[in-house]
This record gives C-alpha cells, structure tokens and sequence, in this order.
C-alpha cells in the first residue's frame, strides 16, 4: 500500500471516530451535511468535465470565427441550462483555471 493510500485509509479511520463520537441526536444533521458535501462535490467534477469538454471544442475549431460561435453558443446554453448554484461553481472552475480571463 502506498503512502496516499495509507493516508486516506487513516482519514477514513478518523471520520468513522468522528462519527462514532457524534451524539445520536445529532446524527440526521449529520447526515445531511454528508450528503449535501457528497452532492456539491459531484456537481464540482461534472462542471469542470463539461468545461474541459467545452474548451476542447472551442480549441479544435479552424477560425477566429467559429471560436466565436462556440463561445456565444457555450454562454447560451450556461444561461439557459444550468442553475444559479451550477453557474457560480462553473465560474470558479473557469477562474481558477490558469490562461483563461472573463
């Protein structure tokens, strides 16, 4: 076992502790928070898959025109499709990503 597997083994240890330390009633707040973070975290990864897709498109298009168009195309469907919470993460990916500017 390596030394990232050895810690995240030990992280699950001290989050099974932590848990079995929690008074019961205080368990269904619990339980919330870990699926709420579960939920955020997936809607994390699925934003930067479809930003990474999308700047794909963008870089393999031949003109100045058409990057355009892709980008006019990617702002539209960011507007119509995504929620408010969905296009605040989005934005953070896109910021945090080095070599690109809104």
């Amino acid at each position: 076992m390596n030394n990232s597997q050895t810690n995240i083994k030990n992280q699950r240890l001290d989050l099974i502790k932590e848990i079995e330390e929690t008074p019961e009633e205080s368990i269904p707040e619990l339980l919330k928070m870990v699926r709420f973070f579960r939920e955020i975290s997936l809607v994390k990864q699925t934003s930067l898959t479809n930003w990474e897709q999308a700047i794909a498109q963008i870089n393999n298009t031949d003109t100045m025109n058409q990057k355009e168009e892709k980008i006019r195309e990617l702002c539209q469907s960011w507007c119509e499709l995504d929620d408010e919470n969905e296009q605040k993460e989005t934005l953070k990916i896109i910021e945090s990503l080095e070599d690109v500017s809104i």
